[in-house]
């Protein structure tokens, strides 16, 4: 009879931990779903400048009268995908950092949680 009552008192303690722990990922998986929708967006908007700026070069292109007319149009398309580029990588490192950071934060707050109860025991 007393395996019994250890099975029960650890099933008991299981139990309890879970909680904290599955609202932890609940709350890290929110946050990362979170960061992915913002990714996507970003890439979106990406994408769009691109094109915009492709049609706006195809567009000087066509009204180029002299060699040296056409090699500034394209090396001021190129500079600004270049830049477009870069603006985006910055954009999609603060958006993994605020997900990475969030996550943390949820899984630090589940844990202080934890602590918590356990103290109160």
């Amino acid at each position: 009879m007393a395996k019994s009552t250890r099975g029960d008192r650890a099933g008991a303690g299981n139990g309890e931990t879970a909680v904290p722990g599955g609202k932890a990922t609940v709350d890290a998986g929110s946050a990362v779903a979170g960061g992915l929708q913002d990714i996507a967006q970003a890439w979106a908007d990406y994408a769009q400048q691109v094109m915009h700026r492709t049609t706006e070069a195809t567009e000087s292109l066509l009204k180029c009268q002299s060699f040296n007319d056409m090699l500034a149009v394209q090396a001021e398309l190129m500079r600004g995908h270049l830049q477009a580029f870069l603006d985006q990588s910055t954009k999609l490192a603060e958006i993994t950092n605020r997900m990475a950071a969030r996550s943390i934060d949820a899984a630090g707050e589940a844990a202080r949680q934890q602590q918590s109860d356990k103290n109160r025991r």
